[in-house]
């Protein structure tokens, strides 16, 4: 029997893997994705999209249509504290009236408020139509790999059959309990599990102390618990569980549920229809690291965070992007395999910053929520701006200046354009309309020169040509008009400069003005940043 030989095998169906495999697939690399479960988990598990995750996820096909029809209108959740959700007096923290206007910031929202259940629904229509080969029910039991290959044991979950399978590379994005890891022998630091909750799944109509569809956050301070309503007819109550005080999950009966249910609501006779309890660990966990020869970790496979501040699974998709659009380079040709070995060097710091700041949240919480917090602190222990949208990443694949000083963060709402962070956000408009800098990144890398820089595209033609790498070049002024005049001093350049943007719109080189030799300085940031 043939042995069956793909480019990239993804392990997982979540997050993480689906992501991996539809960013591969929309760059022409058909992955196959192999995943235990025989479908995508139609319970809530994480809410909310942040800024960054949405960028990147409407740059990959079909993605952006289906957010946008499935979000509605919820894109922000209130948030509130009371005894119970009854009660009269809740306290709403809406976000304070005085921070700086977020839509400086992006085209798209700051939250997309919408469930994980929702998001992997959508990534996994896409990623078929995509081309990728997406087999449920299948699990690994052995992975092997040499210099040129990794070789992995797959097993159909009903049958039992098992049977081989080659890849050039290989992704864990099996979550938590990786055995992509275990098998490689990678351990994790951190402070392990710190904490313990429970998940219950319920359904009642709660439309005599909330509005029908309505999207909040509900914590109740001294209950150890909190509701999270997502505007669909399925609610989560989030429960504080205690194994040191001798809690076992077998407590948790429905029975149990539905009086700490009724008991959350303030309403002993509503009814309430149980769906499910499940234990949820609360982790702080990093691998030693994030690649072994030809097999990556990705998502929690490679990092675990508490779930307060929700944003597990927007690293799970950054990291995933991340990965993929590395990984379709090197194996189109395009960038050399040194390329891939930036992908930990500049996600590890970015997401330590996060997680040391979820565990602080996580202290200060109940169930999923603050116990107490006040939006307008800056140095309250909740995701800002400044971590997911300035991140700086310091790596090969970035032609830092001479003058950078090396930093992780920068105000969002003050980029300074330098190389190694997100290409910050200008609206343009094309003569039909209005959009953002951000809708031209993602497929390959980008020039965007200024009004008087015409030699940088003409550079950008001969360079792409030379390299054989996907390159397109917009002359700002030219075909995107600057509605606010902003572009140059956002990118920190003059108008005679460039920017080079990579697929992860993340800035790579820019030259402040015009060059002696722009095809050559260009072609030599090309080569430096694809490791060729």
């Amino acid at each position: 029997m043939s042995v069956q030989r793909v480019p990239v095998l993804v392990v997982g169906g979540a997050y993480t893997g689906l992501t991996t495999a539809l960013s591969l697939a929309a760059r022409g690399v058909r992955p196959l994705l192999v995943e235990r479960r025989p479908g995508v988990s139609t319970l809530p598990k994480a809410w909310g999209l942040n800024t960054r995750s949405q960028e990147l996820l409407h740059t990959l096909p079909g993605v952006r249509r289906r957010l946008e029809t499935a979000l509605g209108d919820a894109k922000w959740p209130r948030i509130s504290h009371g005894d119970c959700l009854a009660d009269p007096e809740r306290r709403f923290l809406d976000p304070d009236a005085g921070q700086p206007d977020p839509e400086e910031l992006s085209s798209v929202p700051q939250l997309a408020w919408i469930s994980q259940a929702q998001v992997e629904e959508i990534l996994r229509g896409c990623a078929e139509e995509a081309g990728a080969e997406l087999r449920g029910g299948t699990e690994l039991v052995a992975l092997v790999q040499d210099d040129d290959k990794a070789v992995a044991t797959l097993r159909e979950v009903t049958s039992g059959r098992e049977y081989t399978v080659e890849a050039d590379y290989v992704v864990g994005a099996d979550g938590n309990t990786s055995s992509v890891r275990d098998m490689l022998g990678v351990s994790v630091e951190g402070g392990g599990t710190i904490g313990h909750m429970f998940i219950i799944t319920f359904e009642a109509d709660l439309s005599r102390y909330v509005k029908k569809g309505a999207v909040e956050v509900i914590g109740m301070p001294g209950s150890g618990s909190s509701f999270i309503l997502d505007g669909s007819d399925r609610h989560t109550l989030w429960v504080d569980y205690f194994p040191a005080r001798g809690e076992t999950p077998q407590d948790f009966t429905e029975e149990r549920c539905l009086e700490r249910i009724r008991r959350a609501i303030g309403d002993p006779d509503i009814d309430v229809t149980f769906v499910n309890a499940r234990f949820f660990p609360i982790n702080h966990k990093m691998a030693e690291r994030f690649r072994d020869g030809r097999v990556f970790l990705a998502g929690d496979s490679a990092h675990a965070c508490p779930p307060n501040g929700g944003q597990g699974g927007n690293l799970a998709i950054q990291d995933a992007y991340d990965l993929a659009w590395r990984l379709a380079l090197v194996l189109t040709g395009e960038a050399g395999p040194a390329l891939l070995d930036t992908y930990e060097t500049e996600r590890r710091p970015v997401i330590d910053i996060t997680l040391k700041r979820e565990v602080e949240l996580a202290k200060i919480s109940e169930g999923r929520v603050p116990a107490s917090y006040n939006p307008a602190d800056p140095n309250a222990p909740v995701p800002m701006p400044k971590e997911y949208l300035g991140f700086r990443y310091h790596s090969a694949a970035v032609r830092s200046e001479a003058d950078d000083d090396g930093s992780l963060q920068e105000d969002p709402w003050h980029p300074t354009g330098r190389p190694g962070g997100r290409a910050p956000h200008v609206v343009l408009t094309d003569g039909t309309g209005e959009l953002s800098t951000h809708d031209l990144f993602g497929r390959g890398f980008v020039l965007l020169a200024g009004t008087k820089a015409p030699d940088w595209v003409a550079a950008a033609e001969k360079a792409a040509g030379t390299l054989g790498v996907t390159l397109a070049a917009h002359r700002i002024g030219e075909r995107f008009g600057d509605r606010d005049n902003r572009w140059c001093e956002r990118y920190g350049v003059e108008p005679t400069g460039a920017v080079l943007v990579r697929p992860d719109a993340v800035v790579a080189w820019r030259g402040k003005t015009g060059g002696d030799d722009p095809e050559q300085e260009l072609a030599a940031a090309l080569t430096a940043v694809l490791a060729r």
